[in-house]
């Protein structure tokens, strides 16, 4: 799209021209107006990929460690001629009692699709190219306009649904045993009487204080923002609106900003100018687009020399892009040496301070 701007003289039949052509209402004599896109309003809203769910997970059982002294060998008698005779004994004790072994079941999800409407369906005017060889005075005799219909746009987004949520199992494992022996008296000794007594051992013991347990932690849902256009782009809808703005700002200016030698980066003196004197700018009126032109001295060749004006004007708009500026707003251009303004062209000597005017970066607001 092109804006249009002018200078609005004063005169007697000036508010009829003006609502013949949309112009804005009660100009103001010698000021500048630009004619802005309306801008869009958009919606950001979330769209849940995958929902939440719960994650379990398996917390080890707890056990304490006992000892516990058991007898091995049971007090007896010793006699002095017949000793006792003893049998041995195989107990089995139980060391390590059972737990109830609990097996996760992961959730499991269908990956699928959704399709989202972004952009609604829409019908307007749009201007085509005037009549052929129209001779009337009057622009309007010669417009052509189109009712044009606008299908809605739609967008599908990946997304994951679950299928069955996660469980577990149980299954009850066997305890740990083990094996001791003792002996145990078979025979009393007899004739002279000695008492033998009792022997014991210690055994470790490991016992159950918490079985396993399932641990629940809730997984938060995954969203993605997508944008939808919400404003009204029917017939009825104004686009456009007129804005004042500073004639000089329709004119080339001079961005006073420095390069080192054959080179295109940008210095912390140039940013600063940039920032004051075109980033404020495009801030303030998110409605204007700028034109870049960057042009160099007679000083190399002209290949060169147009190249590197076209890189020095693409690290303006560079950097005003990294400041948040939408790059569809700008547009550059590089010159090279082909538009000096003066006489010092290829082999004319001359001062630095010649050339100097030469090596210049402009801009100017651009009509749409």
């Amino acid at each position: 799209m092109r804006y249009f701007y002018f200078l609005l003289p004063l005169t007697l039949s000036l508010p009829v021209v003006l609502a013949a052509q949309d112009y804005p209402a009660n100009p103001e004599p010698g000021a500048c107006y630009i004619r802005c896109p309306i801008e869009e309003v958009k919606e950001i809203e979330k769209v849940v990929t995958t929902p939440a769910y719960h994650q379990l997970k398996v917390v080890p059982p707890v056990y304490k460690t006992v000892e516990e002294r058991i007898l091995v060998k049971e007090a007896s008698k010793r006699f002095e001629y017949v000793p006792a005779v003893y049998r041995e004994v195989v107990d089995t004790l139980l060391v390590e009692e059972p737990i109830s072994k609990i097996t996760i079941h992961p959730v499991v999800t269908l990956d699928t699709f959704e399709v989202f409407e972004i952009e609604p369906a829409y019908s307007r005017f749009e201007a085509r190219p005037p009549i052929a060889g129209c001779t009337s005075p009057n622009p309007a005799d010669c417009q052509v306009i189109c009712y044009v219909s606008h299908p809605a746009v739609t967008k599908t987004i990946p997304v994951k649904k679950i299928i069955s949520q996660p469980n577990y199992t149980r299954q009850k494992q066997i305890g740990r045993f083990k094996t001791v022996r003792r002996q145990v008296i078979q025979t009393p000794a007899t004739v002279r009487e000695y008492d033998i007594p009792a022997e014991y051992a210690t055994v470790q013991k490991r016992v159950l204080v918490k079985d396993e347990t399932v641990d629940s932690t809730l997984v938060a849902p995954q969203t993605r923002e997508e944008v939808f256009l919400v404003r009204d782009n029917s017939a009825n809808a104004e686009p456009y609106e007129w804005r004042k703005i500073e004639c000089k700002l329709l004119d080339y200016n001079i961005l006073p900003i420095y390069y080192n030698l054959n080179s295109d980066q940008l210095s912390g003196k140039a940013k600063a100018v940039i920032d004051e004197k075109l980033l404020a700018l495009m801030v303030k009126m998110p409605e204007i687009r700028v034109e870049i032109n960057s042009h160099t001295d007679a000083r190399s060749s002209d290949d060169f020399n147009l190249e590197l004006s076209k890189r020095r004007a693409k690290a303006v708009v560079d950097y005003l892009v990294s400041k948040g500026i939408k790059r569809s707003r700008m547009e550059y251009h590089g010159y090279g040496e082909t538009q000096l303004v003066n006489h010092c062209g290829n082999g004319v000597n001359c001062s630095d301070a010649m050339h100097a005017k030469n090596r210049r970066t402009e801009f100017r607001v651009l009509p749409h």
